[in-house]
């Protein structure tokens, strides 16, 4: 077994969004799964998952993995926050989401810009 560099792993994840982006799900999940054996739990790997699973309309998926696995390893991670919210909103939740986003929307980065974006489409 070999292992990866920080780059190579920035480059297969870059390419697995890449091909969530043009709904090439199963090369995705391809891709996601061969990078997990070098960087399981890693955050920027969680939230492809969650992206994958969303663009699939997963919602429930999306939100079970969320509880269950990457907010007890990230408890503090904000965009992993932003796309809870994002599935409880694809699940018709909107009003659970809600509360967190406006939480999150007090920021300088990309959790609070996905909030603002969330809270204008409310």
């Amino acid at each position: 077994m070999f292992d990866l560099s920080t780059e190579e792993a920035q480059l297969l994840l870059e390419t697995g969004l890449m091909a969530i982006g043009q709904n090439r799900f199963k090369s995705a999940m391809k891709i996601l799964v061969a990078l997990e054996q070098y960087r399981y739990g890693h955050e920027s790997l969680d939230v492809a998952k969650v992206i994958l699973c969303l663009s699939q309309f997963q919602g429930k998926i999306a939100l079970e993995f969320l509880d269950n696995e990457a907010l007890p390893r990230h408890p503090d991670s904000r965009m992993l926050k932003a796309f809870r919210c994002m599935a409880l909103i694809q699940l018709q939740r909107s009003e659970e989401a809600r509360p967190v986003l406006w939480e999150l929307q007090n920021g300088d980065d990309n959790a609070a810009d996905l909030a603002k974006g969330m809270l204008e489409n409310f």
